[in-house]
């Protein structure tokens, strides 16, 4: 009786194990009929990841056409995946074909609206190559008004921060739109002027988060097409200060000042700007800037007869070591120390600072 228990006992556990692993397989059997379409879309994502991956290995290695073709393939098996959309519309702007670049822009954000950095370099693609500066106006202020959802991990991520950043990037960026298109509207003064008004503002706004040298100077500019020359030297001080050996600020200063009949310290800031360029061995650009001063001088010689000391206390090139190298100018550590010290000091700081600007 016992030996009869025993075999059925191991009968039905062998019976049921079998059943059991007989349903199994007919339901996965029966699964794959019934959702194969659900099946071969998460295979072909699988496959998307890992073309995604090949896209990235070949996008940091600086193979931009193996990146687009592996981001390419990967679109075609998940044409949902936004990073990759994102990475193939920045490729297209390095191969300067910004519609295609727009179009992934454009893909990327209707799959995730909330994706600041791809919204603003949209807006800048539309703004500095097909000049839709209304557009990208909007663009920026939708990538402003609406900040991704909050994430924090200590030490790993906090991307409050990286929201406020690029905030003040889409406001500066914001910025230039507004000023490009003042200059559309140049001979309707009134447009022109509210334009860079806005302008001001939103470069005003980025100030917040962002205290760099293209802020202040692009400011400078701003304030000083209006007119307003002593808002405009203050800022561009400020970026002088910020990048005491970009020539651009120095030579936009030299305008201002020579506009308002301080020939010297215009004469100074030109000095200063061709300096700069002769060191880098652009020698076009520092002939055009010797050019204008010259005509300066001749300014400050009539109006101080032929006063011959007029720069005793500026930086004098000549008395500093140049030398070649393989065919270029290079200057001693001596030159470059007494450019960031006398280049950061800015001509007429002290009236910008305490002038006013008139208000029309």
């Amino acid at each position: 009786m016992k030996s009869f228990l025993r075999k059925f006992i191991e009968f039905t556990k062998n019976t049921t194990v079998r059943v059991i692993s007989f349903l199994i397989v007919v339901c996965l059997i029966a699964s794959f009929f019934l959702f194969k379409d659900f099946y071969i879309h998460q295979w072909h994502k699988i496959q998307s990841y890992y073309y995604v991956y090949l896209g990235d290995k070949a996008y940091k290695a600086r193979h931009p056409q193996e990146a687009i073709n592996n981001y390419t393939r990967a679109l075609e098996l998940h044409p949902k995946h936004v990073k990759a959309r994102y990475n193939l519309a920045n490729l297209y702007v390095a191969y300067e074909d910004y519609y295609s670049a727009i179009s992934n822009y454009k893909k990327a954000l209707e799959l995730k609206p909330d994706f600041m950095i791809a919204r603003i370099d949209y807006a800048i693609v539309l703004s500095e190559t097909t000049f839709n500066y209304d557009k990208a106006i909007q663009e920026y202020q939708y990538a402003i008004d609406h900040p991704p959802k909050w994430m924090y991990i200590p030490f790993i991520i906090d991307n409050k921060k990286t929201y406020k950043y690029n905030k003040g990037v889409a406001y500066y960026n914001q910025g230039l739109a507004w000023r490009g298109k003042s200059l559309v509207f140049g001979r309707e003064r009134y447009k022109a002027s509210r334009f860079l008004e806005n302008a001001i503002k939103s470069y005003n706004e980025a100030l917040k988060s962002i205290k760099d040298y293209d802020v202040y100077y692009n400011l400078g500019i701003a304030n000083q097409l209006l007119g307003r020359n002593y808002t405009a030297g203050k800022n561009y001080c400020l970026a002088i200060e910020k990048e005491p050996m970009n020539y651009e600020a120095h030579y936009n200063l030299g305008i201002l000042l020579d506009t308002m009949k301080n020939y010297k310290d215009s004469a100074e800031e030109f000095k200063k700007a061709g300096l700069i360029l002769s060191s880098k061995g652009e020698a076009n650009k520092t002939r055009y800037i010797y050019d204008i001063l010259n005509s300066v001088n001749m300014r400050i010689a009539r109006d101080l007869e032929g006063d011959e000391n007029i720069f005793e206390d500026s930086l004098d090139a000549t008395n500093v070591r140049m030398t070649y190298i393989g065919g270029k100018l290079v200057v001693s550590d001596e030159f470059d120390n007494l450019m960031v010290k006398n280049f950061k000091t800015c001509a007429n700081k002290e009236a910008f600072q305490k002038g006013e600007d008139e208000e029309f």
